[in-house]
């Protein structure tokens, strides 16, 4: 037996499997302040200057989503300045968007979701930045 083929086969599967673990992680920019929103999957993320966008999708509705990040960051200390909700139409489709402004300290959070009224994926994209104030 070949030993040298098993220990570069194993060490290409650790790296795969590392690899793959930090696929399921918020980006670094958001420094473990904002959490993936449960069984979501992260569809983009990019570090930008001054902030850090992730766009993140899952079969749960706005609602719900808008609820967990209201609750979880309210225990963080931050607090909610902006909340809407619009359905938007079009000739093809109609969805429902709705908004969430977040702030803490010289940090916001903005967070937005769509969600197809024909029962397609929510999206939410999140963009955390520093602030003016």
């Amino acid at each position: 037996m070949k030993i040298k083929p098993f220990i570069q086969f194993g060490v290409f599967l650790f790296l795969l499997c590392f690899v793959g673990g930090c696929a399921d992680r918020m980006p670094y920019g958001f420094n473990g302040t904002v959490s993936r929103y449960p069984d979501s999957r992260i569809v983009n993320s990019m570090h930008l200057e001054g902030g850090c966008y992730a766009e993140l999708e899952t079969n749960d509705s706005w609602e719900k989503v808008l609820d967990y990040y209201k609750y979880h960051m309210s225990k963080k200390g931050w607090s909610v300045r902006v909340e809407r909700e619009s359905a938007l139409f079009n000739s093809d489709d109609s969805e429902t968007v709705a908004f969430l402004a977040l702030f803490k300290d010289n940090t916001g959070l903005m967070i937005d979701t769509h969600t197809p009224v024909n029962g397609g994926k929510t999206q939410i994209a999140l963009f955390m930045g520093d602030t003016d104030e």
